[in-house]
Parts: C-alpha cells; structure tokens; sequence
C-alpha cells in the first residue's frame, strides 16, 4: 500500500492514510503528496498514521516539511493514530511539541472545527 489521500464529506480536511512504512524509499512521496496539497490551497492536514510500524529519518522530514506553509495559511498538519514506538519516536525527537497528535483520524479531523 502506497499513500491514499482522502477529503472529509465537507471537503475541507485532507486525509493522508500512510502504509505500513515510511523510510528513505517513500518519504519523497508523502513530501509530494504534502507539496500539492498546499499548492492547491489545502492547508488543513491530517496524517493517519494508524496502519504505520516504521518511520525513519527521513519520513519524520517529509512529515515536517510543509507544516509552515500550512500554518502561514491557517492551517496545519495534524498526525493521526501514531502506534506506540511512532509517538516514541516523535517525544524522542521532540516532535511531539510541534506537531498535534489524536488518537484517531476522525478526533484529529475535528480538532479543525475548533
């Protein structure tokens, strides 16, 4: 499984559901993926981590990458469902400061309406 973009029913929040991976052999796509979101004026993110075990350097940089271009829009990237050694990941890199993590992608999809 590769990445899957989805939109909310009223089209305003962007979900990307990740695979199971996120390493050096992937992560320029989710840069892409994050790249055209924003370019098409897309600025409200959430990224469903819930299906993904790994995520090395580089997917925490694809992650991170457009996170300033959706703020400066008003917008955000938000993470979804992190498994238990993910959300390790993101407090060990101090990510977790940074980034806004829910539980699931529906609570992370209304975290927006706020």
């Amino acid at each position: 499984m590769s990445f899957l973009v989805e939109e909310t029913r009223d089209n305003r929040v962007q979900i990307i559901r990740c695979p199971k991976r996120i390493d050096i052999t992937i992560s320029s796509d989710l840069r892409d993926i994050l790249s055209n979101l924003i370019e098409q004026g897309k600025y409200e993110i959430v990224i469903d981590l819930t299906q993904t075990q790994y995520v090395d350097s580089s997917g925490l940089g694809a992650i991170v990458s457009r996170i300033a271009a959706a703020r400066s829009n008003k917008g955000d990237v938000r993470i979804a469902g992190p498994r238990k050694n993910v959300k390790e990941l993101f407090q060990l890199t101090h990510l977790n400061q940074i980034l806004k993590m829910y539980d699931n992608v529906e609570a992370a999809s209304l975290s927006y309406e706020r």
